[in-house]
């Protein structure tokens, strides 16, 4: 094959790659603007109300403040000196001066001393508070990502507990419903004491699994709203009861 030709594949990888680059902003959406969707509303909330991303964001501040710093730095070690020279003093005040005095001793000395590892050391320290913003913002993306994907979760396992408690209430509906047509048959000698006591276990399981689908309902949300930092009633959106 021919080198151009293994040029376009490349060219093609290259694109398809930085098309598939996370894009932040989509994985928690801007805050000034409700989401359509409840689930990325949802996100939305437990960015806004999560400990953990506020403390990146600040992180993110300080990391940009000690920039600042660091470019500032270098004037901490510059040290002027300024000295008023007393051999002109006094041939000042002496009447038998002559002006050769005052050119050779000039009435004050000003110097200027530097750090020099401060200065030659200034760029490789740019250079890593820099980085410190680089790592403290890609922290603040990886918070969001974690987010995201723990809000989205948790949701999921709510939305699944409340179609089974669903299921479950149906199905305890069914069997009490049997109980008690297979009671009445009992009283009515129409059905056998092992029939009775079949639809009765039967009630009474249907009953159990209820029980326990309610409560994984409640422990669900429980879960969720640790993540919204809100009450899942407090919660208010379109799509929230549909």
């Amino acid at each position: 094959m021919k080198p151009t030709f293994y040029l376009f594949i490349l060219l093609c990888i290259t694109t398809a790659l930085s098309a598939q680059q996370t894009d932040y902003d989509a994985i928690v959406q801007p805050l000034d603007a409700k989401a359509r969707e409840l689930p990325e509303y949802l996100v939305q909330l437990a960015w806004l109300n999560s400990p953990d991303g506020a403390i990146a964001l600040e992180e993110v501040k300080n990391a940009k403040d000690d920039a600042k710093n660091v470019r500032k730095e270098w004037t901490r070690d510059v040290q002027a000196t300024f000295n008023l020279n007393e051999a002109n003093l006094r041939s000042r005040k002496s009447k038998n001066d002559t002006l050769d005095n005052n050119l050779f001793f000039p009435r004050y000395n000003f110097g200027v001393s530097l750090n020099l590892y401060s200065v030659l050391s200034q760029k490789t320290k740019s250079q890593i508070s820099k980085r410190e913003i680089y790592i403290a913002e890609h922290r603040v993306n990886q918070r969001k990502l974690a987010i995201r994907a723990e809000v989205l979760s948790r949701y999921a396992q709510f939305k699944l507990a409340k179609e089974v408690y669903k299921t479950r209430a149906l199905a305890e509906q069914e069997m009490n419903a049997n109980f008690i047509l297979m009671e009445q048959s009992f009283k009515t000698d129409e059905a056998t004491f092992e029939q009775y006591t079949l639809a009765s276990t039967s009630y009474y399981q249907a009953q159990e699994s209820r029980i326990r689908a309610e409560t994984e309902v409640q422990l669900s949300k429980f879960r969720l709203e640790e993540m919204l930092g809100l009450q899942w009633e407090q919660v208010q959106h379109p799509a929230k009861d549909e």
